[in-house]
């Protein structure tokens, strides 16, 4: 064995000392003065350098070929660019030109690494900076400020996606290079990520079934790891915010390095909240704080990877424990931060490897993952069942905190679920300016009851899908087209649950063998008029095959404050997606609009009937066809007097109809985001000051289900200021900011609390800190 793995070492070693590599400079375009501390980025096998003190940089590559190329560095263009490496030494310099609207970094999602101007579909990039600036107690509350993007939310610690009126399984989310699931059927159930470990989320916008399968119909959130740090370094930061409204706070720890051919990072993060406050202005005083809507998580994110000539690979594995609380109507007005029963438990592993082969001028990707999803619901039971056993209030108050930290106590609903991913990809070299992928994605799922209760039986599920892709570049013309083919196979076994009517009874779930089929394709087209102007097209189709809570669900979800009942009659949804933009851009402005129309075959949703089940509502799940449409424009203004400041302004809007003419369920109001921004020029030892300020008008809903009930139109102001402290060598990165300002009382549309007449959140003040520490090695 000793030998085996010498010879490993040295075969490795061969790889790895006939590296090619680059160097040069990096000056200002216009001053022809050097630039330190420029990103050097290959995004495909995730290294980097930064430049010195003179501007100066070498960067070494495991073999010759051809790699995309990023260039970036505050306050200028972005450079994307293609690059032959062909010889063991390189120059090539760089001019950057001074930007005042922001460029954007190649899009990871779009499988080629390609530029903004490629895609067909326009690509939202929500970076680790603006994460960082936000006032928001939550990475989706932060991004529900992105135009077409929502969130169904019960409480501020539960909340999840929509986008374009989609949500549930039809938006997919994509983290550490697979699909994340944690069993995103039921509407209390939250997105389960963080911010931990990311540099941005990419957000798609329509149906994405061609490249990530089922259950992308909707769009896509694409959580990107955040970059590794540059070669020779060693990267660490701690940081930490408070929260006013929730008493609550979040500490984050990090630490990242790199050598010429291996990379590792290390993050971690803890938060606590308590129950979230209504606007002060309610009358009843009594009831400011919404009991139970305390939370709390830890989480955890470590990843290795290593670079040779014909491998680079990274694996990560990520943890985290989230503990929600479930709104009860009582009027415990406190800051404990402690859970109480009803709440839920959610525990994660996830574990990935992602690889990339080089044959030749060929490469292929090889993804794959396990996922282990525990969910348990907690309810008042545990509780009576802990004061019969100990006699006294603080013996059962000690129950209560102690079930969070006790993985092996079961929960009243106790659903493990168990996923292994594969994701392969051939990129079979250019033919005359012809991009061919190649594919194969899928997964195989095992769901298990281990509580009294059941909602969806054990099953065993499996996915299967294989596609062809095809990019064709011309000199203002763009094509990106492909065709998909998926299966999907649903077994489940029969499972005994308690039948609540009839003490001491039982209720048994049949078991069903069903499978699903899909044929999608895509078709887009970018075609660059000019310098300015740019117009994007799209036709696609998507599908999604029905979960298992659609199918088999008979019983209380008490999450949801109902009883769902499932039909095995359900056939899949098919849509078709017709996209249609254009931008134009300019030194001092950018405009963006783009409109969609989108058609569903039997969409799936739920309707509530007229009988009591259990003591709650029964609802069960119907078909119609439905169709959503609409629009989102975006307005970005830098006056040319004044480059530090910036102007943005989004609007969007959506309708969604049933074939009958009436509405469909939780569509948002139409949304007008307007965002004032100044960065204010460095003084002293203040440096990279701004100033931001945020007005956010949704509009009344009056497009509603017969379930719903209509929502006025309110205004929401945010702000917050920030800046650099650096002192010696160390910089402090201070923010200070406001959410709902003057403390509006307000129902959010999609607010899962708002039939029990409890409003969003009143006004919230946010105090944060970062304090990075670099390393450079010799």
């Amino acid at each position: 064995m000793k030998n085996i793995f010498l010879f490993t070492i040295l075969i490795m070693v061969n790889f790895v000392i006939k590296a090619q590599s680059i160097k040069g400079k990096v000056i200002d375009a216009q001053t022809k003065e050097s630039i330190p501390g420029v990103n050097i980025y290959l995004p495909e096998i995730k290294k980097g350098v930064v430049s010195d003190s003179n501007g100066e940089y070498t960067l070494k590559f495991p073999r010759k070929g051809v790699y995309k190329l990023q260039v970036s560095f505050i306050g200028y263009d972005i450079i994307l660019q293609e690059i032959e490496i062909d010889a063991v030494i390189f120059e090539l310099n760089f001019e950057l030109i001074a930007a005042v609207i922001e460029t954007k970094e190649f899009v990871v999602s779009s499988v080629y690494h390609s530029s903004q101007d490629e895609n067909p579909i326009e690509v939202i990039q929500f970076d680790a900076k603006q994460l960082q600036q936000s006032a928001a107690p939550t990475l989706m509350q932060s991004l529900s400020n992105i135009a077409g993007v929502s969130m169904i939310e019960s409480g501020v610690g539960n909340s999840k996606p929509v986008i374009r009126g989609l949500s549930n399984n039809r938006v997919l989310v994509y983290s550490q290079g697979m699909p994340f699931d944690n069993q995103q059927w039921g509407d209390d159930h939250s997105l389960g990520l963080n911010e931990l470990g990311i540099d941005k989320v990419e957000i798609i916008k329509g149906p994405s079934s061609l490249i990530y399968g089922a259950d992308a119909m909707g769009g896509v959130l694409h959580f990107v790891s955040e970059k590794p740090a540059p070669v020779k370094m060693i990267k660490t930061y701690v940081g930490s915010k408070y929260f006013s409204n929730t008493d609550g706070y979040v500490n984050i720890f990090g630490v990242k390095g790199t050598r010429e051919y291996f990379r590792f990072g290390l993050n971690a993060g803890y938060s606590m909240h308590s129950d979230y406050k209504q606007s002060s202005s309610i009358y009843d005083k009594q009831h400011l704080r919404v009991t139970n809507t305390r939370f709390n998580e830890r989480a955890i994110r470590a990843n290795i990877g290593f670079i040779t000539k014909p491998w680079v690979t990274d694996i990560t594995y990520s943890y985290s424990q989230a503990a929600i609380g479930i709104y009860e109507e009582q009027s415990f007005q406190n800051y404990d931060k402690a859970i109480m029963i009803p709440f839920q438990l959610t525990t994660s592993n996830v574990l990935s490897m992602e690889n990339s082969f080089f044959f030749g001028e060929s490469k292929v990707t090889l993804n794959l993952g396990y996922q282990n999803n525990d969910r348990k619901e907690f309810e008042d039971e545990h509780a009576h069942e802990a004061e019969e056993e100990h006699d006294g209030y603080e013996e059962v108050e000690y129950f209560k905190q102690k079930l969070i930290y006790n993985l092996q106590d079961t929960g009243a609903l106790d659903m493990n679920l168990k996923t292994y991913n594969y994701d392969v990809k051939w990129f079979i070299p250019s033919l005359n300016k012809l991009d061919i992928v190649l594919g194969a994605q899928g997964k195989i799922q095992s769901n298990k009851n281990r509580g009294h209760e059941v909602l969806i039986p054990d099953a065993e599920i499996t996915q299967h899908g294989i596609f062809s892709l095809f990019k064709f570049k011309l000199k203002k013309i763009n094509f990106l087209s492909g065709v998909r083919s998926d299966i999907k196979s649903i077994k489940t076994y029969e499972t005994e649950a308690e039948d609540h009517e009839e003490e001491g009874g039982h209720v048994e779930i049949e078991s069903i063998s069903t499978s699903f089929g899909a044929v999608n394709g895509s078709f887009g087209m970018t075609y660059q008029l000019d310098s300015a102007w740019l117009i994007r097209t799209n036709v696609a189709t998507g599908f999604r095959a029905p979960n298992l809570a659609e199918l088999t669900s008979n019983g209380v979800h008490h999450g949801a404050l109902r009883y769902e009942l499932g039909n095995v009659n359900l056939t899949t949804e098919n849509n078709v997606e017709l996209d249609l933009g254009t931008e134009f851009s300019r030194e001092h402005v950018s405009i963006a609009i783009s409109g969609f129309y989108n058609h569903i075959n039997n969409f799936i949703y739920l309707e509530s009937q007229d009988s009591i089940m259990d003591g709650v509502q029964l609802y069960s799940y119907t078909q119609t066809d439905a169709n959503l449409y609409g629009f989102e424009t975006t307005i970005d203004i830098h006056p040319h007097v004044m480059h530090w400041l910036h102007f943005e302004t989004q609007y969007a809007m959506v309708v969604g109809k049933k074939s009958d003419g009436s509405y469909l369920p939780r569509i948002p109001g139409n949304s007008l985001l307007n965002t004032l921004k100044a960065e204010i020029k460095d003084f002293s030892i203040v440096k990279n000051p701004f100033v931001t300020v945020g007005v956010n008008t949704i509009f009344e809903q009056n497009n509603i289900d017969v379930n719903e009930t209509k929502t006025l139109t309110y205004v929401l102001i945010n702000a917050s200021i920030g800046a650099e402290i650096v002192i010696g060598k160390q910089a402090f990165e201070f923010t200070i900011g406001a959410t709902n300002l003057f403390d509006r009382k307000y129902f959010n549309h999609l607010s899962r609390l708002k039939q029990k007449g409890i409003y969003n959140m009143g006004r919230n003040f946010v105090v944060g800190i970062k304090i990075p520490f670099d390393i450079k090695q010799k």
